[in-house]
């Protein structure tokens, strides 16, 4: 017997909107490490650029001024983002384990946490 379409269209936009909280989840858990160690990664980040736009020391000097110079307002913006997007992103998290078997509640943690060490789960 086949399942009917909108029960088949249901799941499939269940498995999408799980693979987009997977997704958020990972790249917010992710950016904030970035993010952290950006100051230190600076020079590697202005290394990358030289290297692979073959810049000369004049467009160096004129890239650097300008990271610099947007720098605040690139943290500032982040700072203010940051705690809602990881309330979101734990809201729907709890969401999802709301909905979960205590068997597939805890594999859901032991996912999260092996693709985000030290994270929220």
């Amino acid at each position: 017997m086949k399942p009917p379409a909108w029960t088949v269209g249901s799941l499939l936009l269940a498995v999408a909107f799980a693979a987009g909280v997977a997704a958020g989840i990972s790249y917010e858990r992710r950016h904030v490490s970035s993010v952290a160690s950006g100051a230190a990664d600076g020079h590697g980040a202005m290394q990358h650029l030289t290297t692979t736009l073959n810049l000369d020391s004049g467009q160096q000097a004129a890239i650097s001024a300008i990271l610099v110079r947007h720098q605040p307002e690139v943290d500032a913006t982040w700072h203010a983002m940051r705690p809602h997007v990881t309330a979101t992103l734990e809201s729907t998290s709890n969401e999802i384990l709301s909905v979960l078997r205590p068997d597939q509640a805890e594999k859901y943690r032991r996912m999260i946490e092996s693709k985000h060490p030290g994270g929220h789960r």
